[in-house]
């Protein structure tokens, strides 16, 4: 399968494919693709005569073929673009595949999808003859790399407390991080440097805070506080399965502290190797005698059996979320206990 690279090569070189398909789980790299393939393809981005757009649930094969069959107009190149692909019923793509074995190379048929059946017949043409090209989400670990990356093609470096900071902060989103970059750009102004103080003085904290004190209350074994945050986070707009991958990550957070400060790592190399502030160390420290290691085993269990349960079973989320909690409350009142 085609990458993201190979696209811009591609489109750098003025060579934008007669087929094209962008799919995955990061909206923000799938934007971005389509914004060049737009500069690409079009001489103006708003051509009226050349830029047809389309949903899967609202368009027909008829509509698609006609658009894609007609010749630009006072240009080299049409668009036609459809969203939603995955959306398009299996009867108007089956009459969509003899169009994709003999493109018109003057249009580019632009497709985007949340996610794709590669076994349909359709999908597995357009990869014949076509470019289909995944993005996937950025993954925890890379988060700051990715920051200083963009960071250092804006001519602005981080201090490496700020960056541990900063990665703690915010989710792998990269909608979420590039608006508190943005911000961050704009409030230290001409500065070249971004420091702790900035970070602290900039990013979103709620739900950040939120997430602490929701592993905090969880190993206190405080029920009603927990599922009290957990509501809170929710009522902010944050889906249960993204508030269940925060509080993994806490909770991984929270392991790699608590073997760390068994092995008497002092407070900086703590913060360094666990990823988080140094500021929290301590309380993390707390937290994590409260759990040995086989809870911890345990807790992530629970968080694999809820994460599928969430994504396959049909139940509401945020029972299932509020369900976790108080189990993991459970485990930790009973050591608390004895």
């Amino acid at each position: 399968m085609a990458t993201p690279e190979d696209l811009y090569r591609l489109l750098n070189a003025n060579q934008p494919p007669a087929l094209l398909l962008l799919y995955g789980a990061e909206p923000y790299l799938i934007q971005r693709a389509v914004r060049l393939v737009r500069k690409a393809v079009l001489v103006v981005d708003n051509d009226d005569f050349n830029d047809n757009q389309f949903t899967g649930r609202e368009t027909t094969a008829g509509q698609i073929l006609e658009a894609v069959l007609t010749l630009p107009v006072f240009a080299e190149r049409r668009l036609v673009t459809i969203r939603d692909a995955q959306h398009l019923p299996a009867a108007e793509m089956e009459q969509l595949i003899d169009y994709l074995q003999q493109p018109v190379a003057e249009t580019c048929l632009l497709l985007t999808a949340d996610k794709i059946d590669s076994r349909r017949k359709f999908f597995q043409s357009f990869k014949k003859h076509g470019l289909i090209i995944e993005f996937k989400p950025l993954a925890e670990k890379n988060i700051a790399a990715h920051v200083r990356q963009v960071l250092e093609q804006r001519e602005v470096s981080i201090s490496a407390d700020a960056l541990r900071l900063f990665s703690s902060m915010v989710s792998t989103s990269l909608h979420e991080i590039h608006a508190e970059i943005d911000k961050l750009i704009n409030y230290i102004g001409t500065a070249q440097l971004v420091d702790i103080k900035d970070v602290q003085a900039v990013v979103s904290r709620g739900r950040a805070e939120n997430v602490f004190e929701l592993g905090n209350a969880v190993g206190r074994g405080d029920s009603a506080k927990a599922l009290t945050l957990a509501l809170r986070l929710s009522s902010a707009g944050e889906p249960p399965l993204r508030v269940l991958s925060l509080l993994v990550r806490h909770f991984r957070q929270l392991w790699k502290v608590r073997e760390l400060q068994v092995q008497k790592a002092s407070t900086q190399d703590i913060a360094r190797i666990a990823g988080v502030p140094f500021f929290v160390v301590e309380g993390m420290v707390q937290q994590g005698k409260r759990f040995s290691r086989r809870d911890f085993v345990q807790a992530h269990e629970l968080f694999l059996e809820t994460d599928l349960a969430m994504k396959s079973s049909g139940a509401d989320p945020a029972a299932l979320l509020e369900s976790l909690i108080l189990r993991l409350v459970r485990k930790t009142s009973h050591k608390k206990g004895g």
